[in-house]
């Protein structure tokens, strides 16, 4: 279930990945509103002759067809939107239909593809921007057409080169120059769209950045208070082993001189007794009151990731069971951590996919696709390490890494038997064995062997 994050993984052209992109729904009504009430009034196929009469040509039906499906399409198919509008001005050229006013196709999705295309997008609609224009102009120049105001300049390119240049210059002008114009409209709106989203990324990075300060301030006091811990515990322990050896061979030669050995045994047990005391309340002081992080924590980072901007949708399949306060504390930190990263550098034109999977084992998945840009630039951090230790300390696995066009983040946790609940007299918190502080419970160990167990391994760092 769990891929290697070291294999590598085919990844498709991102002008692929975005054949077909998801819009909000109000979007896409919007979209097929706007293009059947265009192309059903201003845009019908009519002409007009040169008595000023307007009729029914039935040549310009077969470019209005494709040229109200590129209207429809341009932002939720946008490549075969621009398929469908050369498909209709070729069809156009080719039966000989004049200019009409269902050309506004042309303008209106060469301005969404500057607006809101990607990199090869706008490259390739500035070229149609220019070439369609010139090719209209050459076909005026060559054939004549019936259209008042037209018929006196079209069709002079059969009397020689330079009326057919002259003729050429009249048409082709203002034609490049308007269709130029809307592309660079286009072109500002979408300078304005990414102004709008760099003044969001910048507030999402300063929460961001906040966020981690507190956390990092937090880990600190968290790192000092178990420093202090293991030199109250590994000094206190050494006195007083030390001193109970001596005591009991003082015992045997002079039992009198034995009594202010257990003096110093009792009153170093009770300034370390003391020490720990206060180090934990400090500790509780820290952390907060209340349980530690665990799976019903998760739909609270749900809503704050929704609240920032992005779209999360949740599957959830089979019947929860126990896995244990310190899995459950890794799998919601795996869940923030892909959550953050998919709010930082995902597209938030498509919903993040969070799946839940209760089968033999937990399984989590986590999609999202990677955008273009980036909405934040920042080198690599420890977050993938950090979900693979975490959960490999209570015996699961994690991998991170794209799939065609999506960042793929996998986990897996193993259940707990019902067995594996004891009780041992070991205070047990599940923040210190996920970094590693202590050694996970084990039902096969008695309570008591454990507890030494940890001393002696705490002792040891």
């Amino acid at each position: 279930m769990v891929d290697s994050g070291s294999e590598p993984v085919f990844r498709a052209p991102s002008w692929f990945c975005h054949v077909q992109e998801e819009q909000p729904r109000h979007a896409v009504l919007t979209d097929v509103l706007v293009g059947l009430v265009l192309m059903l009034t201003v845009g019908l196929p009519l002409s007009i002759n040169q008595n000023w009469q307007i009729f029914f040509d039935w040549r310009l039906l077969a470019s209005w067809v494709p040229f109200t499906l590129a209207i429809i399409t341009r932002r939720t198919c946008p490549w075969p939107s621009l398929v469908l509008l050369t498909f209709g001005f070729n069809i156009k050229l080719l039966v000989g239909a004049p200019p009409s006013f269902g050309d506004i196709a042309i303008l209106m999705v060469l301005f969404s593809c500057a607006a809101n295309g990607s990199r090869l997008r706008i490259w390739l609609s500035g070229i149609m921007a220019v070439v369609f224009p010139l090719l209209e102009a050459v076909y005026l120049a060559l054939f004549p057409v019936d259209i008042p105001g037209l018929r006196d300049f079209a069709g002079a390119g059969f009397y020689g080169s330079s009326a057919f240049f002259f003729s050429l210059l009249i048409f082709s002008v203002p034609l490049v120059l308007g269709t130029v114009v809307v592309w660079l409209a286009g072109m500002v709106q979408r300078v304005q769209i990414q102004a709008h989203q760099l003044t969001h990324s910048a507030e999402l990075a300063e929460i961001e950045y906040q966020r981690t300060q507190e956390q990092l301030i937090v880990e600190q006091e968290r790192n000092r208070i178990a420093r202090d811990m293991h030199d109250v515990v590994a000094h206190s322990l050494a006195v007083v082993v030390a001193q109970a050896d001596g005591g009991r061979y003082l015992m045997k030669a002079d039992p009198n001189k034995a009594e202010p050995v257990l003096s110093t045994i009792s009153e170093t047990a009770r300034e370390a007794l003391a020490d720990v005391r206060g180090l934990l309340g400090q500790l509780r002081h820290t952390q907060g009151e209340g349980p530690s992080k665990g799976i019903d924590d998760i739909p609270a980072v749900l809503d704050r990731i929704r609240a920032a901007g992005l779209r999360v949708d949740v599957n959830v399949v089979g019947v929860r069971k126990p896995i244990g306060a310190i899995a459950e504390l890794a799998v919601f930190r795996v869940v923030q951590e892909a959550l953050t990263n998919a709010l930082k550098y995902g597209d938030n034109k498509t919903p993040t996919a969070l799946e839940i999977r209760w089968e033999d084992k937990l399984y989590l998945i986590v999609r999202n696709r990677v955008a273009d840009v980036p909405k934040i630039s920042a080198s690599g951090g420890h977050g993938i390490i950090g979900m693979r230790e975490r959960l490999l300390a209570v015996g699961g696995e994690a991998s991170a890494g794209m799939e065609g066009c999506e960042w793929v983040v996998r986990a897996q946790a193993p259940y707990v038997s019902p067995a594996a609940n004891v009780e041992c007299d070991l205070p047990t918190d599940p923040e210190s064995y996920v970094t590693g502080e202590h050694e996970p419970v084990r039902a096969e160990i008695p309570p008591r062997v454990e507890v030494t167990h940890a001393t002696h391994t705490s002792t040891q760092k």
